[in-house]
């Protein structure tokens, strides 16, 4: 089921190409940058978790935390996969990033290697 949330976003070239979204109690930087082999966008945004106190510089436009913020990156998405509000200015359906997460978090947990103590 959707679940659309705001975002903020800065540069804009046929959808958002740098945005921020909280969700699921975490901060998530999007970005797709301008690839200069392929003289295009790229397809995908590469997505980071980010640190909470960003929020309010994104928020008032300012996008100088990426040059000094701790960012994890947690992988790539497709673009064509985010669904967004029909400008493409408000809103994304933030479960497009339910299985990056899961996948982050699953990453992050020890093995279990079948031994008891």
């Amino acid at each position: 089921m959707a679940k659309m949330t705001r975002f903020q976003f800065g540069g804009f070239y046929d959808v958002p190409r740098h945005l921020t979204r909280r969700y699921l109690d975490k901060m998530f930087y999007l970005k797709s940058e301008f690839n200069e082999e392929l003289d295009d966008y790229e397809s995908t945004y590469s997505v980071y978790e980010i640190d909470e106190s960003v929020a309010d510089s994104a928020q008032s436009g300012s996008w100088d935390f990426r040059k000094n913020t701790q960012m994890t990156y947690i992988g790539d998405i497709q673009i064509a996969d985010v669904r967004f509000d029909p400008r493409k200015h408000e809103e994304l359906d933030a479960t497009c990033l339910d299985a990056l997460i899961d996948r982050a978090i699953r990453a992050l947990r020890p093995q279990d290697t079948g031994s008891r103590c």
